[in-house]
């Protein structure tokens, strides 16, 4: 194998899936106007939970 000059066959990565449907712009701004912590907000723009060592931190 060391003396093969043809390069390696890759397989490309499989598509990435999107676990919901993009929201439109009014049901975005609905959501975020509910939101009632950081963690909320968090959760509507996609992102992963806030925390710290004295619970959830307020960065948004």
């Amino acid at each position: 194998m060391a003396k093969d000059t043809t390069p390696r066959k890759t397989e490309p990565p499989p598509p990435v899936r999107r676990a919901k449907r993009q929201a439109s712009t009014d049901e975005l701004v609905e959501r975020l106007l509910r939101a009632r912590s950081s963690n909320e907000i968090a959760a509507v723009a996609g992102l992963p939970p806030i925390t710290g060592l004295s619970g959830p931190k307020i960065a948004y």
